[in-house]
């Protein structure tokens, strides 16, 4: 599945948000289980499920989020195209911070940098959450 992510880590303290959420392990592609039930999550916790789970889901690929804008069109920009890298680097931010800010606990996208390799693409931001406190969440895809 793409884009694969590396490590998505919290540098602030959680608010209470109200949103809930059920963890999910994108390793195995199956939502956690503890003794026969989804483990529940909140407040910043969710937020970064709902981040790994967006950037992962191919904007108008399932017929499940035929209806809506959820996803990232991520895949046209990087697979069997010829478009610059300049340009590139644009659409890819922009389409990750159009689908980031989707989310209305989300403030702000900040400090995005791609670094393309050989076989893939890296990308590190910031998201700043709408809470009074600003939290921040450092993501590498």
């Amino acid at each position: 599945m793409f884009p694969v992510t590396n490590n998505i880590t919290l540098s602030s303290s959680a608010e209470n948000y109200n949103t809930k959420s059920y963890l999910f392990d994108f390793d195995i592609g199956d939502f956690v289980i503890r003794d026969g039930k989804l483990i529940e999550c909140d407040g910043l916790e969710a937020i970064k499920v709902w981040i790994e789970k967006i950037l992962r889901t191919e904007k108008g690929r399932y017929k499940i989020y035929d209806e809506t804008i959820y996803g990232a069109r991520l895949e046209d920009l990087i697979v069997g195209n010829n478009y610059s890298v300049e340009f590139i680097e644009s659409e890819l931010k922009r389409e990750i911070e159009d689908a980031l800010l989707q989310n209305p606990k989300i403030s702000s996208v900040t400090n995005m940098k791609i670094t393309r390799e050989v076989n893939s693409l890296t990308v590190e931001l910031e998201v700043i959450t709408s809470d009074k406190g600003g939290n921040l969440i450092t993501v590498t895809v």
